[in-house]
């Protein structure tokens, strides 16, 4: 009996200690003190580097500047990077911003509890990080930036009506690239325009991949994706060289090395994200009652010296 009764004391205490350190971070989220704010991106390129920003000014401008302190990883792409990186991020931190899908399956992978923001996530529900839009129904939300593929593809086809076959080149690992492309290949279909497709799983294999489409397609229709964004001076060398247009992928990828796209800012993208999390702190809200947002400022951006390497008019693209 005594045994039992000792048990059961040690049970109480153990539970409250464990709902003390649950409840903690996010007291201190809620009230005066400093909030620690961890951030992983999952590598280094303009498209991702502009939503860091984005993020990181809104919040040093904003009326949380004197409380909050950002720790920022950066995995290179290496996913043992993102595992560790997540673990002590999650550990340190009260509140969690996850830049590109990969940072934010990794994060989620280890936290459960504390707030976890994403953005440059393509499709959140397909990559198991929320219920729906809507309703995350968990401790995610954020941005997504579905790419509009629709815009995209007929921004392609509207500029270069002569246009038989388009290759597009990603990685196969990243459930992102695979929704983005599966949508691309059924808009391009329907619309009679065959479709190649070349898959890498590093950046070792891009050269090859890439050499072998350009001599089989008309044009490259670029989907965001994190290996091929992040390795774009290289792809887009490989297009000129060949003397084909590339549509499509971001707007700072397109102006790092491509001729054009229809996108939103991933800078605004960074924007929304930290305001998001600003209205959490501010009103007390949870993560799964916040829908997962999208941009509506799409704009054309058209790469002048790209055109004018492949001999296009930049001022005729509309």
């Amino acid at each position: 009996m005594k045994t039992n009764n000792i048990f059961s004391r040690f049970s109480l205490v153990l539970l409250v200690l464990l709902s003390f350190i649950t409840v903690l971070p996010l007291q201190r989220v809620n009230g005066a003190d400093k909030i620690k704010i961890g951030v992983l991106q999952t590598v280094e390129h303009e498209a991702l580097d502009a939503v860091l920003k984005g993020f990181e000014e809104t919040l040093k401008n904003s009326e949380l500047a004197d409380r909050v302190e950002i720790n920022v990883q950066n995995a290179s792409g290496d996913m043992a990077n993102l595992q560790s990186m997540s673990e002590k991020l999650a550990r340190e931190n009260d509140l969690l911003f996850a830049i590109a899908t990969p940072a934010a399956q990794a994060l989620a992978t280890v936290e459960s509890t504390k707030p976890i923001f994403i953005a440059a996530v393509t499709d959140p529900v397909e990559a198991g990080l929320a219920e729906s839009l809507e309703k995350p129904g968990r401790n995610v939300t954020g941005t997504t930036d579905m790419a509009p593929i629709a815009e995209q593809v007929a921004l392609l086809l509207n500029n270069f009506p002569d246009v038989k076959t388009v290759g597009m080149i990603f990685n196969s690992s990243e459930i992102n690239s695979v929704v983005l492309t599966d949508k691309a290949t059924e808009e391009f279909e329907a619309k009679g325009v065959k479709v190649e497709v070349g898959t890498v799983t590093s950046t070792n294999d891009i050269a090859q991949v890439m050499g072998s489409l350009v001599e089989k397609v008309d044009a490259m229709f670029m989907v965001t994706d994190n290996t091929i964004d992040s390795s774009i001076s290289l792809v887009g060398d490989l297009a000129k060289q060949a003397g084909i247009p590339t549509i499509g992928s971001s707007d700072s990828v397109v102006q790092k090395n491509g001729l054009a796209t229809l996108s939103n800012s991933y800078e605004d993208y960074g924007i929304q994200t930290a305001n998001m999390l600003i209205k959490l702190v501010l009103e007390d809200l949870k993560p799964a009652d916040m829908p997962i947002e999208n941009a509506d400022k799409l704009q054309l951006i058209v790469n002048e010296e790209f055109a004018k390497a492949i001999g296009v008019d930049p001022d005729s693209i509309k």
